[in-house]
């Protein structure tokens, strides 16, 4: 096995570099856990106080607003469903009137017919 030599002012550079990213790597370490803590607490907190839901930054409870959605929906697929049966009567009143104007253009080609003959 080879040994490389160094130079002792080197390895207290090296060993003192190293001791200085550790400690940087452990601050950052606890700083993470701290904010997850932190979160966690706030997350246990509202749970409690709110039906078991977690914190957001609406004024207004997220569950809540879901429901009124919801109606809101279902407001406008009934509208959707009643606009949906008056085209379909517009539509009927539509055919009718195309088949009586038909019916009103036959006729009055017959008639301009005989009486030419």
């Amino acid at each position: 096995m080879t040994t490389i030599a160094m130079d002792p002012s080197v390895q207290v550079a090296l060993v003192t570099a190293g001791g200085t990213v550790i400690v940087a790597l452990v601050g950052v370490a606890v700083e993470l856990l701290r904010r997850q803590a932190g979160a966690l607490a706030e997350v246990r907190e509202n749970a409690a106080e709110a039906r078991d839901q977690v914190a957001n930054t609406h004024s207004t409870n997220l569950r809540d607003d879901l429901d009124h959605l919801r109606g809101d929906v279902r407001e406008v697929l009934r509208v959707l469903a009643r606009h949906t049966e008056e085209i379909g009567g517009l539509r009927e009143d539509l055919r009718l009137e195309r088949r009586e104007r038909l019916a009103i253009s036959t006729r009055l080609e017959d008639h301009i017919t005989n009486d030419a003959a």
